[in-house]
């Protein structure tokens, strides 16, 4: 043990009690049984008194050995009830009863009865004597040398089952968790180990920090009369036993006072300062106080791996910035709840403040960690211990609890301060979102996803938006994510294709271009709309290897226009933002035309007015290269966003797109009201063609045309169709059109 464990010798003399010493006598002769009992009556031996207990059978003594299992010594007589009765007693008591401490002297009053050697060997016999030969002197040898072999044997063996137990302990101290839990397994296995119905106590010093202060503690465990201090400080204890705490904490060492030891675990072997208080209903002996020693390694290295755990868990499951729980906190507790019989009466409460990271770019992150650490302490206040408050992320924070205690107008009005709107830190704006688990079904990271879709969602109409779960979005995420692997084995199949829409000059009534349109026709002949899948690969990502699919199937179609004669007419290829943004977009692109044998001029690349939008310089970079190559830009969708006509002036595109909805629009609404009109207008403005979209009647045609838009597509004049059945329909296209 390592010098600061040591026991300090406070002993009183004197204190330590009397040890007894029990005799039994066995023996039929009543004379010999008064002369021992006259003999022993009185006597002290190695400390202690001697107590007699007498048998006149074997049988009374059977009955007697079982009942104590603390007699040091069996004087029998050979001869009892039957000639080997006392053998069979001894037998007995090793074998059955598995006593091997107790001490066996055989007595017989004839001298020629004495037991041969294997006899004293086999059965466990210490010594023999003849009653005649057993003077007052030779009694009290005999009864020195027994009684010391006794305890000598006693000692042994206690010894060896506490470190037995100390060792089955062991795996029980390192197995716990938290302090508490360890620290109430430390008085169950003292309590064990000392055979004792020990009460105690277990304490953790306060003021780690300031070694000169008076020591104190706190209690984290108690047995017996202790159990009600729990949690609380040294002083609600009796004055003499806080003062034994204290006295081992200041001195740093294990003490064994008269009424009680007190066991001291350094914080650099246990992680922090500890004492373990034991009171017992009597002193320890020698042996108990070695064992202690031992069984305080134990401890030490229990309590530091709880130490360590205790960090390990604060680490992964506390917040470092906020110091509540974290997101992984969250989600053990919400699992723990989706398995709990109290699911249905639980609900999760997303909380994200508006505008957070403006706030962090205009201020600092040193004022957002103050409103942080403010929306923290609101939220920590207005909900008891039941109650859950964690940061998922950046200014995202749940609230898990009862849907008595938890509802989320309650928490956003938390932050209003009405009289005073403009205070410095005030959070002005929150989102939130309402999930009770009784509607949903999953684990807890699905449950948290799920939840943040719906915040994410409702963000989407502003600030200061609250929106409700709904179980049918469980549904949908499914069937996206099957669909997901569905077009991912369709790509793989073969299933991917696409079919070109004709584009009219509307005098010439000649094929200036066509669109290239994605379509996925499942093995069941089966068609899955494009508006299905083209949202959900932009979604996950897989736009780029399936754009990158569909922009080589287009080139491939311009180059049998070509080689049918057909040069002039131009494939128009839709390009999304994140294939548009790739830093290698254009060699890429450049790469694809020189495989495909197709000229530049031939190609066409739409992109929507979102992306145009979408980090416009560097947008504008990759158009103006397209354009350098020889490629035309289309801006497809163009009034259905949000964009500056000021920088439509910049954008460096060759023709507008109307899109269908306002096409619709000819015959149903006025034309001071028409936005197709405006569009040929701003076109006009900027330099840019105009193509009309979805053009499915005549009346359509002619209002474009009479209003400047020269170019249209629409199932006026001609479907989507395969490369195949496009040249076919160009063959007969002019006879038609005539």
């Amino acid at each position: 043990m390592d010098d600061q464990i040591a026991f300090s010798n406070d002993d009183l003399p004197g204190t330590t009690s009397q040890p007894v010493w029990r005799v039994l006598a066995v023996d039929d002769d009543a004379d010999f049984q008064r002369a021992t009992a006259f003999a022993l009556s009185e006597l002290e031996l190695l400390g202690g008194r001697i107590e007699l207990i007498q048998a006149f059978s074997c049988r009374e003594a059977s009955m007697l050995l079982a009942k104590h299992h603390d007699i040091a010594l069996v004087l029998l007589d050979v001869v009892m009830e039957t000639e080997d009765a006392g053998l069979r007693l001894i037998k007995a008591l090793r074998e059955v009863i598995g006593n091997r401490e107790t001490r066996v002297v055989m007595l017989t009053g004839e001298p020629g009865l004495a037991p041969a050697h294997e006899v004293m060997r086999d059965y466990d016999i210490n010594d023999y004597w003849t009653k005649s030969e057993l003077s007052a002197e030779r009694l009290l040898t005999v009864l020195t040398a027994a009684v010391r072999g006794y305890a000598q044997l006693r000692a042994v063996a206690s010894a060896r089952r506490g470190l037995q137990m100390i060792v089955e302990s062991s795996n029980a101290l390192f197995c716990s968790k938290n302090t508490r839990e360890l620290s109430a397994k430390i008085l169950s296995e003292i309590t064990s180990l000392l055979n004792l119905q020990t009460e105690g106590i277990v304490c953790v010093r306060a003021d780690e920090g300031d070694a000169t202060a008076e020591p104190n503690a706190r209690i984290v465990s108690a047995s017996g009369r202790f159990f009600d201090s729990i949690d609380a400080n040294l002083d609600v204890l009796q004055p003499q036993v806080a003062a034994a705490v204290r006295q081992c904490l200041q001195a740093q060492q294990t003490l064994r006072l008269s009424d009680c030891t007190v066991l001291f675990f350094p914080r650099f072997q246990a992680g922090s300062d500890y004492a373990c208080y034991i009171d017992s209903a009597r002193a320890l002996n020698d042996t108990e106080l070695e064992l202690l020693k031992v069984f305080s390694a134990s401890i030490s290295r229990g309590l530091y791996n709880v130490a360590l755990f205790s960090r390990l868990e604060e680490m992964a499951y506390q917040d470092d910035l906020l110091k509540i729980p974290n997101r992984n906190a969250l989600i053990r507790m919400l699992e723990m709840t989706l398995k709990s019989e109290a699911k249905d009466q639980r609900v999760l409460v997303l909380i994200d403040i508006d505008n957070f990271s403006g706030a962090n770019t205009a201020f600092g992150t040193g004022y957002g960690d103050f409103i942080l650490g403010l929306v923290a302490k609101k939220l920590r206040d207005a909900f008891t211990p039941e109650v859950l408050i964690a940061r998922v992320r950046d200014d995202l924070f749940a609230i898990l609890g009862p849907q008595t205690q938890v509802n989320a107008a309650d928490v956003v009005a938390l932050f209003r301060r009405h009289k005073r709107p403009y205070e410095l830190g005030q959070v002005h704006s929150l989102s939130s979102v309402t999930m009770h688990l009784a509607d949903f079904t999953g684990s807890a990271s699905v449950a948290l996803q799920d939840a943040l879709l719906t915040l994410k969602q409702a963000k989407r109409l502003g600030h200061d938006q609250h929106g409700v779960y709904d179980p049918r979005l469980q549904g949908a995420h499914a069937e996206s994510y099957r669909m997901l692997l569905a077009l991912r084995d369709a790509v793989e199949a073969g299933q991917i294709s696409v079919e070109l829409q004709p584009q009219i000059d509307l005098k010439t009534r000649r094929v200036t271009g066509v669109e290239a349109l994605a379509r996925w026709r499942k093995a069941d002949g089966k068609m899955v709309p494009p508006l299905s899948f083209i949202p959900l690969a932009e979604a996950t990502g897989y736009i780029l290897p399936l754009g990158d699919l569909l922009m080589r199937l287009a080139l491939q179609a311009a180059k049998q226009l070509a080689d049918a004669g057909y040069a002039h007419i131009r494939v128009a290829v839709n390009v999304s933002a994140p294939q548009l943004l790739q830093h290698d977009f254009i060699e890429r692109f450049n790469s694809h035309l020189q495989a495909a044998g197709v000229l530049p001029e031939q190609i066409e690349v739409e992109i929507t007015e979102s992306v145009a939008m979408r980090t416009f310089d560097t947008v504008c970079e990759k158009l103006r290269a397209l354009r350098a190559m020889g490629v035309e830009v289309a801006i497809d969708d163009f009034g259905t966003g949000f964009s500056s006509l000021s920088y439509l002036r910049l954008l460096p595109a060759d023709r507008l797109k109307i899109d269908r909805s306002f096409v619709l629009e000819i015959g149903e609404v006025s034309d001071q009201q028409m936005i197709a009109e405006a569009v040929i207008q701003i076109a006009a403005r900027v330099g840019m063609q105009v193509i009309a979209e979805g053009v499915e009647t005549q009346q359509q045609a002619d209002w474009i045309l009479g209003h400047g838009c020269r170019q249209a597509q629409g199932y006026l004049f001609a479907k989507p169709m395969a490369c195949a059945e496009l040249l076919n329909w160009l063959k007969d296209w002019p006879e038609r059109s005539a």
